[in-house]
C-alpha cells in the first residue's frame, strides 16, 4: 500500500458529527485496500452523449457513481454519501436533462464534489487542471474507500476532468479513461442550443472552458462552440496519450447509439466487469434532434467546411465517408 494511497487525511478546521463519520469510515475502509484505485474517469466535451454512457455503463456493469444526494449534501464528505447510497439500491434511469439527473439516488457529474478537491473558476483548463493544495489526501482516499465499500472502482463523470487528465493519469496509475466523442457538427449544435436553453444568450458558456477561451469569446457564438469541441478533444487527446498510454478507450456518441451492447460489451472487456444479470436496455433518446435556428445550424456547418481540414479529426469517420469526405 502506497503511503499516499493509505493515508486517511487530516482536517485543521473542527470537526462535527458527519466529519467524524467520514474520518472513521476512511480509516476503516483504506486499510482493508492493497492496491491503489482503479477509479473509472468518463471524459467528454459538452453536449457528447457523457451522461447516458455514465448511465449505461454504471448500470450494466453494477458500477458505483456519485450520486445527488452525495453531491448536493455530502460535497465535503462524500464516503458517507456513499456508505448512504451503498445501503439503498436503485434502478438507473435512463433520463437528463442537459446533464443533470433528477432523484437523490441517481448518478450526478459530481460537481461540488469535485469542486471541493480541484475547485474552480475559468478559465478552468488553466486554474482548476490540478489537484487544490492539501486535497490530495483526501481525494484519494475518497476513492480508496468507494472501491472498498462496493468492491468495484467508482465511476466519475464530469467534463471539466477533460483537462485534468495528465495529473488524474499521475495519482492513479490503476485509473482508467472512456472517451465519448461526438460529430463535431452536431455536438456544436446542441451545446449552442444548450446555450439558448439553460443560459439564455448564445454567448455565455457552459460547462469547463478552455485556456483560450477570451480569445474565443470575440468571434461568432457559432464558431465558438466548435473550436470549443476542438479544445476539449486537443486537451483529452493529449492527456490521454501522453500520460495514460493503454489505460484508454474511445466511444463514439454515434457508434454507441447505433449498437449499445456491442459498445458496452467491448468496454466491459476493457474495464473487465461481467454484465450484471437482468441490467436493464439502454435507452437512447432522439439522438441528434436540437432546438436552433436555422441560422445558427448554417452558420456552424459553413464554419466546419471553411475549416474543414483542421477539424476533420473532430468529425466521426463514418459521417464524413456518407458525406463523401473521408477517403479511407
Amino acid at each position: 500500500m502506497s503511503a499516499m494511497r493509505g493515508r486517511v487525511p487530516e482536517d485543521t478546521a473542527p470537526m462535527n458529527g458527519v466529519d467524524q463519520a467520514e474520518a472513521t469510515l476512511l480509516q476503516s475502509l483504506v486499510a482493508t485496500q492493497d492496491a491503489s484505485p482503479a477509479t473509472i474517469f468518463i471524459l467528454g466535451a459538452p453536449r457528447t452523449g457523457s451522461t447516458l454512457l455514465y448511465q449505461a455503463l454504471c448500470s450494466r456493469f453494477s458500477l458505483p457513481y456519485i450520486a445527488n444526494l452525495t453531491n448536493d449534501h455530502f460535497a465535503r464528505t462524500p464516503a458517507v454519501g456513499l456508505a448512504i447510497q451503498k445501503a439503498v439500491p436503485v434502478r438507473i434511469r435512463y433520463a437528463s436533462q442537459y446533464g443533470k439527473t433528477d432523484g437523490p439516488f441517481q448518478p450526478s457529474e459530481g460537481s461540488a464534489v469535485m469542486t471541493r478537491w480541484f475547485g474552480g473558476g475559468h478559465p478552468s483548463a488553466l486554474v482548476s487542471a490540478r489537484i487544490l493544495e492539501g486535497m490530495e489526501p483526501h481525494f484519494l482516499a475518497t476513492l480508496t474507500a468507494a472501491e472498498a465499500l462496493f468492491g468495484a472502482p467508482l465511476v466519475i463523470k464530469n467534463a471539466w476532468n477533460c483537462f485534468r487528465v495528465r495529473y488524474l493519469a499521475k495519482a492513479l496509475p490503476s485509473a482508467r479513461f472512456i472517451w465519448i466523442r461526438r460529430d463535431a457538427a452536431d455536438a456544436a449544435k446542441s451545446d449552442l442550443a444548450a446555450r439558448y436553453r439553460t443560459k439564455g444568450s448564445a454567448r455565455e458558456w457552459n460547462s469547463a472552458t478552455p485556456g483560450n477561451i477570451e480569445e474565443l469569446r470575440r468571434i461568432p457564438p457559432a464558431a465558438q462552440v466548435v473550436e470549443n469541441q476542438h479544445e476539449f478533444n486537443i486537451a483529452v487527446a493529449g492527456g490521454l496519450n501522453h500520460h495514460a498510454e493503454g489505460r484508454w478507450r474511445e466511444v463514439w456518441y454515434e457508434d454507441f447509439c447505433g449498437d449499445p451492447d456491442t459498445v458496452l460489451a467491448d468496454l466491459g472487456a476493457f474495464l473487465e466487469r461481467p454484465t450484471v444479470q437482468g441490467a436493464s436496455a439502454v435507452e437512447i433518446g432522439r439522438a441528434g434532434d436540437v432546438d436552433l435556428p436555422a441560422e445558427d445550424g448554417e452558420a456552424i456547418d459553413r464554419y466546419l467546411a471553411e475549416h474543414a481540414e483542421r477539424f476533420s479529426a473532430d468529425r466521426h469517420p463514418g459521417r464524413m465517408r456518407a458525406e463523401g469526405k473521408w477517403n479511407s
